[in-house]
């Protein structure tokens, strides 16, 4: 008698947990911290070496750790360790080399907007997205305009594109925040690194000319990634622009909570989720009228052309002298927040992957969590 074969484990890439935390880390981190007790097995965490798993992810997994780190870790080590599971992963790329995968595409930023990358980021991605997206059995997208762009632009068939949205729960977090110096008040809020597509400096230029201070936040440029398409946010011989660098979660919190307006005007984004971050706490919000924010914004916020900075500027103004309706957006604002919640996602992302991988016997042990070596490490020996 022929035995059942067993449901492939579940092995999860933990690239992201050796990675600084930006909105691509965020997604991995609190989609991860939502889907582990919905699991019915206890999946296996793939990390790399040096990467520090966290006490909350320990209760849920058995962890293998490899000896290789980086690109090598999640190229060669992971697809190897993980070749009779299922891997999932929920950053920015995925293994080229795993025979079942679900991963992640943000958005096609690097298809439609490629200057604003380095070459080399550019390419790799533009690569690894058409190879991967042959090769999985699901994409994770973010909202319903990245999952057109990514069938259109990939050819992939609609049905094997799932959206799975950000959440904004994390928020409430940090309670009112930590305290920043901002200098210049009342003021308004911009957040992303200095890429060209984030379109923050012009902006920020106009806001600052109509005599309105900008506090900008975002980490510098990594060259490897923006390259030649970053452009600094600090605006010469404009004092009131205020470029802050990257900062806490508490502190980012109480800039939402203290500014006048979030004004984010990029020119192309898979989600936005500073927007429904903004709106989680009442701040209204100015947002680009392009790609995935008017969808993501709904309609609690003021839609604005980001190509022309002057009509933003004039726009910001006209909200800011308007308390009344400043006051319509913070409540229109929070309750078009309430659509984004980690759990949700985290609930429609579990059952796509107990379709995917078929019954898990009942007996199946739950283990208890071990942080070891991979048994199958990269090379084979």
């Amino acid at each position: 008698m022929v035995g059942r074969r067993r449901a492939p484990r579940l092995a999860l890439n933990g690239k992201w947990l050796s990675q600084e935390t930006t909105g691509t880390q965020r997604y991995a981190r609190e989609l991860t911290r939502h889907l582990l007790p919905l699991l019915p097995d206890r999946p296996v965490l793939h990390v790399p070496a040096g990467a520090a798993v966290p006490d909350w992810v320990l209760a849920h997994v058995e962890v293998r750790r490899s000896r290789l780190r980086g690109m090598a870790f999640e190229q060669l080590a992971l697809p190897w360790a993980a070749r009779r599971d299922l891997v999932l992963s929920l950053g920015g790329a995925a293994p080229l080399l795993a025979r079942r995968q679900v991963a992640t595409m943000h958005d096609a930023t690097m298809f439609r907007l490629p200057d604003t990358y380095s070459r080399t980021f550019a390419t790799w991605y533009r690569f690894m997205y058409r190879a991967v997206g042959r090769r999985a059995q699901r994409v994770l997208t973010v909202s319903e305009f990245s999952r057109r762009e990514l069938t259109e632009i990939l050819g992939l068939a609609a049905d094997r594109v799932v959206v799975v949205p950000n959440g904004v729960e994390h928020s409430d977090a940090a309670g009112t925040g930590d305290p920043v110096e901002v200098g210049e008040a009342p003021f308004v809020l911009m957040i992303g690194p200095p890429a060209t597509h984030k379109n923050i400096a012009p902006v920020a230029a106009a806001l600052s000319d109509r005599g309105i201070p900008v506090v900008v936040v975002g980490g510098a440029a990594a060259l490897q990634i923006f390259g030649s398409g970053a452009r600094p946010a600090d605006v010469p011989g404009r004092s009131l622009v205020r470029r802050m660098g990257r900062l806490s979660d508490a502190q980012v919190t109480w800039l939402y909570r203290q500014a006048s307006a979030l004004v984010f005007p990029s020119l192309y984004e898979g989600f936005g989720l500073p927007v429904v971050e903004a709106q989680r706490l009442g701040c209204p919000v100015v947002a680009s009228d392009r790609a995935s924010l008017p969808e993501v914004a709904g309609d609690a916020a003021v839609l604005v052309d980001p190509t022309r900075p002057d009509q933003v500027a004039e726009q910001v103004a006209r909200l800011l002298a308007d308390p009344a309706r400043l006051a319509r957006l913070a409540a229109s604002g929070r309750q078009n927040a309430d659509r984004f919640q980690w759990s949700a996602s985290a609930t429609r992302l579990a059952r796509m992957l107990t379709e995917l991988r078929g019954p898990t016997p009942a007996s199946a042990p739950r283990r208890r969590s071990a942080d070891r070596g991979s048994a199958a490490a990269w090379p084979p020996r």
